[in-house]
């Protein structure tokens, strides 16, 4: 009555499958699937929220500029001959005039994904970061025009229908079509085939399919263009902890001299309101909205930022004085008649102290996941410990504690000693205050084991919901929610990475 289309339970069956069970799955079924339901599953397996693609891209490339641009060329009818082959797209992206950062020519741009995310992304344009205007403008066109995609099912199935004979034309046909590309490898495979030694080619069952979506064991995520993240940070991280010169317009102040507590309030409150560094804070923001969501890419993005973090001594030494200095009443730095001049170090010193705390936070969110197995819990016990120990070892270096203090040692003055074991003795209630990951490793000895809640906690011996190495960690999610990130905002937030 309302003229809104009610969708068959077939289409429905179809985007719901594409949104959680992997393709393989669906190929194994007996009686076969139809092709055309395989069709509409990968029809609907791409994403359909253009704000995933917008936070990606901001993500990777530290703005939302990228996107514009990706966007203007959607609108611009930019993106040429767009095909989709089960669960691979591929299009030519050609700018209609030269854009600003761009040249002219055409761009050809090939996506993979699975399961509602873009799982890999290429383009033939010079940019360094993978998620380029180009890339954006295809899965815009994608999301925004799926009837206007060519549609057709993954390249096994098509081979699978072939008689020996059609599979023979099809190959020398390929071959022809570009020898020069292909020949070399086609001979390389034929060789590995009809070999009568043993090969790798020969000792598996069928053959890869770049168009076939993930297998049945993979957990999909979305593609985290993790090297410029690592780039840009270190750049932020750098920048910050360079002390800058501070200009005064009035040379008058230069001769005024705040009060030592003053200057200290000054000092820690300046960071806590402004949030320094801004493209920092805005990357942990994102981090904890992905929590929120679901995202397995938030505990590999708060990785790469810890990473960065502890490979920084200066904000491990910051952090490690400020906390200690906090915890015994000090300010943590000398006062003194010109401690305004140098309060913006102090500023600094504060700021790393707040970012490294909000990152240990988000940790023992974590930690606390209530679908984690004991054995991955325990891994991240194991890296908790291993930050935290670095850090301290770290600040034992930057101090030069760790001399010998035995006083039975020859030649040694025992001046000296006395004043090594104060040293040391300092050194070592001041690591005691020290909070650093502690939270966080306190946060792997809680379990859920006495409220059980089905499809959430941990079951052993059920698939678990969460699972891959530390150095991977992947969060999963029983179900995609509606709560997806205001990616409109994150771009904004981001422009300063």
């Amino acid at each position: 009555e309302c003229g809104v289309q009610v969708p068959s339970l077939g289409e429905l069956t179809a985007r719901c499958v594409a949104s959680h069970i992997p393709f393989e799955l669906v190929e194994h079924v007996y009686p076969p699937v139809p092709e055309q339901l395989q069709l509409r599953i990968a029809f609907w397996s791409f994403p359909d929220n253009e704000e995933d693609i917008r936070l990606y891209s901001c993500l990777a490339n530290g703005s939302a500029d990228e996107f514009q641009r990706g966007e203007h060329l959607y609108r611009n009818k930019a993106v040429k001959e767009p095909l989709q082959i089960g669960f691979h797209l591929s299009a030519s992206v050609m700018p209609p005039a030269p854009m600003v950062g761009q040249g002219r020519g055409q761009y050809n741009v090939a996506v993979t994904f699975d399961r509602r995310r873009i799982t890999s992304c290429n383009c033939t344009c010079s940019s360094t970061a993978y998620w380029c205007s180009h890339v954006v403008a295809v899965c815009l066109h994608r999301i925004h025009l799926p009837t206007q995609v060519c549609l057709r099912a993954p390249v096994s199935e098509s081979l699978s229908r072939l008689h020996r004979e059609q599979l023979q034309k099809f190959a020398q046909y390929l071959i022809s079509e570009l020898p020069q590309q292909i020949l070399p490898t086609a001979q390389r495979l034929l060789d590995e085939l009809l070999s009568s030694q043993p090969s790798a080619i020969n000792s598996v069952c069928g053959a890869p399919d770049p168009t076939a979506g993930a297998s049945a064991n993979d957990q999909t995520s979305w593609y985290l263009d993790e090297k410029t993240l690592h780039d840009n940070i270190k750049k932020i991280l750098i920048k910050f902890c360079v002390p800058a010169p501070i200009v005064f317009s009035d040379v008058n102040y230069l001769s005024t001299t705040a009060p030592p507590a003053a200057a200290e309030w000054s000092s820690l409150l300046r960071p806590l309101r402004g949030r320094e560094p801004e493209g920092m804070w805005n990357l942990l923001s994102i981090a904890r909205e992905m929590f929120k969501r679901n995202d397995r890419n938030a505990v590999p993005l708060l990785e790469i930022i810890t990473e960065e973090c502890m490979a920084c001594e200066q904000i491990l030494v910051w952090w490690f004085n400020t906390k200690v200095a906090l915890h015994n009443g000090s300010s943590g730095y000398g006062g003194g008649k010109h401690s305004n001049v140098n309060s913006n170090s102090h500023a600094s010193q504060h700021a790393c102290s707040s970012l490294c705390d909000e990152i240990v936070i988000l940790w023992r969110l974590a930690a606390m996941n209530p679908g984690l197995s004991p054995d991955e819990r325990e891994l991240l016990l194991g890296q908790f410990r291993d930050w935290h120990l670095k850090i301290i070892e770290k600040v034992t270096k930057s101090r030069g504690v760790g001399v010998s203090t035995n006083p039975a040692i020859p030649g040694t003055n025992p001046n000296n000693n006395n004043n090594n074991n104060k040293n040391a003795n300092s050194f070592r209630n001041d690591v005691e205050a020290f909070s650093g990951f502690k939270p966080a490793v306190e946060a792997c000895y809680l379990d859920w084991e006495d409220y059980p809640l089905p499809g959430i906690t941990y079951v052993s011996g059920v698939n678990p919901l969460y699972h891959c190495p530390f150095t991977c960690f992947r969060h999963g999610e029983s179900a995609r929610t509606d709560n997806l990130v205001n990616s409109s905002q994150v771009c904004v937030i981001v422009e300063q990475c």
